[in-house]
């Protein structure tokens, strides 16, 4: 049996040995006629491809053999004749287009025209002057390769194309409050861009070297024009889109192709960015003093010269160490709010909030509650002094660096503002770690504009493959960034001279000294008097619309049934022990949980399989029924009985919680404003928006939790609040 099934097998195997002749040669040789299914899915392309042998493949029209299907479909494209035949005689551009990636180093002048206040516009300036490139790197290549598009036909558009770009300073994958500066020059602005251009067709096989050579030379034939038309372009044209400030003198300082596959998204990408700031000596008392000093000796803050003897003051020590306490300082990775992500000893630097240093116009989404408002500072220092020559007198700049992970508006003036207030004894030595803490709200003061520029961008993570800086090996360079960073430099000091901006300068100071400091020591003294008050309690009957909700409230208490509180919602609590669970004997002092209403939309929300019930109201359900009467009755108006407030479908319910600043999480949905209320017998505890207190006690209130910045006052005694809202679900 067993060598039947081997001679069985061996027949099978060897079965086209008794094909008839003519039969085999069916088999060896595709059908002329293929079957729909083929037909469906054959090419033209594949159409011209005959078996010639096992391993060589021919051109049906000029008979040429190719080793490879590859290398066969390249000749047919590539070639005028073959391709011409394919489309069946139809003339065939000798041109296709071609991709490159590219990034580019750019620097622009850009200064405010109106105030000192940052204008928030849709489209900020380095926007503005990133279209502009754009638009004159289009029109470079279609200058240049006018020629190869005339060549266009119906079947093959050879208009080259702009198919996407980033940019460094541009925020629009990150959030908007990241922006940079409106009225901020730059001197290394960064974008990529990829785009198409017409190259000839060619049979030639296309190595790495091959298109590497090409794409190079493609970009050095277009960097000239791009160049040229830049100091053609009229700005003047954009000032609508450039509403109170005003941008000139755009360059392309450098530009290099991305290596093969690389795909470079510089918004994303850049790890570390740089601004400078001019800071005139001047300003800070004993500046003059240390003017001399400099002049007398000259030396490089680069370490080429060393100065002759010690300055004559502290100053200089004293803004150092006032700038030095705005950096994060290097922690361990077990430590919390690091900066994981980055490179190296960047990632253990911890992030740290900068609400109290973006602009308030800003409000909500500059909140501590915001994850964007996390930022590093890696280095804050002086960079280099600068000797200006205005008429018969000689000043000296400091040149400030601040480098960090991102910026938010405003951020690197008002750190400027308060260095020179803590320099001068205006505002205390620990401002910097005052201002940076999450649960504080105060007042920091602006530096004057237009002495700022964007100095540099890292990408370190893309210089760690590559080994080298991303423009660190271009020779086409119109110009050094030393250069372009001196005439950067060269300009704001112009500007600087002129008697009008000195004398806004004098008032800044003036009003810095006697106005805006001693506001924010007001601010300073006045939380500290709140947190450390022992006034006494207010007690006050609660009116007869509140006393069953107020009653069930201090029951829970009683009972010592008060919940955990979440760990999102404990975050913005100023409480060590809200969201720690508890035994049966021991009382949870502050806290908060929140409840749905279980009337609201005919009960849609309690009788829906998705939505997830909240332990409250199974607990505390005659809790739940007061709460939102007690709404209801808030809500109707006595006169005519009308509801001016439609319910609620949510409810927070607080005790003795003090919410540090934050807005809600998500958005309204029905209502545009959350209403709060506060039972109890306690004294302060007003409800601050935006820094405006309002009296809730027993006195509702409505504000927009979703953008506003809220947080509670300090106060002493049992406080309840409510917080009703409906929020998008």
């Amino acid at each position: 049996m067993k060598y039947l099934v081997v001679i069985i097998l061996i027949l099978i195997g060897h079965s086209s040995a008794f094909i008839l002749p003519n039969q085999r040669h069916r088999v060896l040789q595709p059908s002329s006629e293929p079957s729909p299914q083929h037909q469906l899915h054959a090419t033209k392309e594949t159409e011209t491809i005959a078996n010639i042998g096992p391993k060589q493949h021919g051109c049906q029209f000029c008979s040429e053999k190719f080793d490879s299907r590859n290398a066969l479909f390249r000749h047919v494209r590539n070639s005028e004749y073959c391709a011409s035949q394919a489309k069946g005689g139809k003339e065939v551009s000798p041109y296709c287009l071609k991709r490159n990636d590219v990034v580019v180093s750019i620097a622009y002048d850009a200064f405010l025209t109106t105030d000192q206040e940052s204008i928030i516009r849709k489209d900020c300036d380095a926007k503005v002057v990133g279209e502009v490139v754009k638009k004159v790197f289009l029109q470079s290549i279609e200058t240049l390769y006018k020629e190869e598009i005339a060549t266009s036909n119906d079947d093959e558009d050879l208009t080259p194309k702009l198919l996407s770009s980033t940019q460094t300073s541009v925020a629009n994958q990150r959030h908007h409050s990241l922006s940079k500066e409106n009225g901020v020059g730059s001197v290394g602005e960064v974008m990529a861009i990829s785009y198409t251009y017409p190259v000839r067709k060619t049979l030639k096989e296309e190595t790495k070297g091959f298109r590497d050579e090409a794409e190079e030379k493609a970009l050095r034939d277009v960097v000239p024009l791009v160049r040229d038309y830049l100091k053609e372009f009229d700005m003047a044209d954009w000032q609508d889109e450039l509403e109170g400030s005003l941008v000139k003198d755009v360059q392309l300082l450098s530009a290099r192709i991305l290596p093969a596959g690389a795909k470079l998204h510089v918004e994303m990408s850049c790890t570390q960015r740089a601004y400078h700031y001019i800071l005139p000596l001047r300003w800070l008392q004993g500046g003059r003093d240390v003017e001399s000093w400099y002049l007398e000796n000259r030396f490089n803050m680069f370490g080429e010269l060393r100065a002759k003897r010690k300055p004559p003051n502290n100053t200089l020590r004293t803004l150092k160490e006032a700038l030095r306490s705005a950096e994060c300082k290097t922690l361990t990775r077990e430590a919390e709010n690091i900066a994981s992500g980055r490179y190296g000893v960047l990632g253990l630097k911890p992030r740290r909030p900068w609400h109290n240093f973006a602009n308030p116009q800003l409000q909500g989404d500059a909140s501590p509650s915001n994850k964007p408002i996390w930022r590093v500072l890696d280095r804050c220092r002086i960079f280099q002094f600068v000797p200006f020559e205005n008429g018969d007198d000689t000043e000296v700049m400091a040149v400030i660096e601040f480098r960090g992970d991102d910026f938010v508006l405003e951020q690197v003036r008002r750190i400027i503002g308060s260095a020179v207030a803590i320099t001068n004894g205006w505002l205390p030595e620990d401002f910097m770690d005052i201002a940076t803490r999450s649960e504080s709200f105060v007042e920091t003061p602006l530096a004057p504009s237009n002495l700022m520029y964007f100095a540099d961008a890292r990408f370190h993570f893309d210089e760690l493959i590559q080994g080298k800086r991303l423009f660190e090996d271009v020779n086409d360079s119109d110009k050094d960034i030393v250069q372009a960073l001196n005439e950067m430099q060269e300009i704001i000091l112009n500007r600087t001279g002129d008697p009008s901006v000195q004398n806004k300068h004098v008032e800044w100071l003036t009003s810095l000294e006697n106005t805006i400091s001693p506001r924010i020591q007001e601010q300073l003294e006045s939380t500290a008097s709140s947190a450390s008050t022992s006034e006494l309690v207010e007690i006050k009957i609660a009116p007869p619309a509140f006393t069953d909700t107020l009653s069930l409230l201090r029951g829970i208490i009683t009972d010592g049934r008060w919940p955990t509180t979440s760990v999102a919602r404990s975050r913005v609590i100023k409480s060590d022990d809200c969201s720690t669970s508890k035994s049966s004997n021991e009382v949870i002092e502050s806290g908060s949980f929140t409840i749905i209403n279980p009337k609201f939309n005919d009960g849609a929300l309690m009788n829906n399989d998705k939505m997830r019930i909240p332990l409250g109201n199974k607990a505390f359900p005659e809790l739940v029924d007061a709460i939102f009467d007690l709404e209801a009755s808030l809500a109707k108006d006595p006169d005519s009985g009308v509801y001016e407030r439609p319910w609620s479908s949510h409810c927070a319910v607080n005790r003795n919680a003090q919410f540090t600043p934050h807005i809600d999480s998500g958005r309204g949905a029905g209502q545009s404003l959350s209403m709060i209320v506060g039972l109890g017998d306690y004294s302060g505890g007003e409800l601050l928006i935006e820094s405006e207190p309002a009296e809730i006690r027993y006195s509702p209130t409505e504000f927009d939790g979703w953008k506003c910045r809220h947080w509670t006052a300090p106060f002493n005694g049992e406080r309840y609040s409510l917080v009703w809202f409906t929020p998008e679900m």
